[in-house]
């Protein structure tokens, strides 16, 4: 039997700098997921599945914070759930967020990482039920 490479996870995660992330990342979410969230865990989502569509990243991602400090966290302007992601848990390998290395959305305090692989659910703990509410 032939084995056939897949070369487009070369193709992404080759091109961005791997990091070790702390025990704890953080991941935000539309409420409106929660239930799917809780059983099926995080899924990577690509640009055309999200709303981060001028995002330089390629492939299907998960978006997370490395940081406890909650000023830190993406606040997207809407109350959403906030997921505590045992890193610990985990095989995943873990990148800076190029669209935070570039400087895209001058938030450079913040460090940001990506993953490229699911999250299971007995890796993630919603910390925070939001009310998907606005804001303003």
């Amino acid at each position: 039997m032939k084995k056939i490479l897949n070369f487009s996870k070369f193709l992404t995660e080759s091109n961005y700098t791997e990091v070790k992330p702390n025990k704890y990342v953080y991941h935000t979410s539309n409420p409106m997921f929660r239930n799917q969230i809780a059983k099926q865990g995080l899924i990577p989502k690509g640009k055309s599945e999200t709303w981060l569509s001028d995002t330089k990243i390629d492939g299907k991602v998960i978006f997370a914070i490395n940081s406890d400090d909650k000023e830190e966290w993406w606040d997207s302007g809407y109350d959403d759930d906030i997921y505590k992601i045992d890193t610990s848990k985990l095989k995943n390998k873990w990148y800076f967020d190029p669209n935070y290395q570039s400087g895209v959305y001058k938030q450079d305090n913040i460090t940001a990482v990506i993953t490229f692989k699911k999250i299971p659910t007995k890796a993630i703990k919603l910390i925070h039920k939001g009310s998907g509410e606005s804001f303003e």
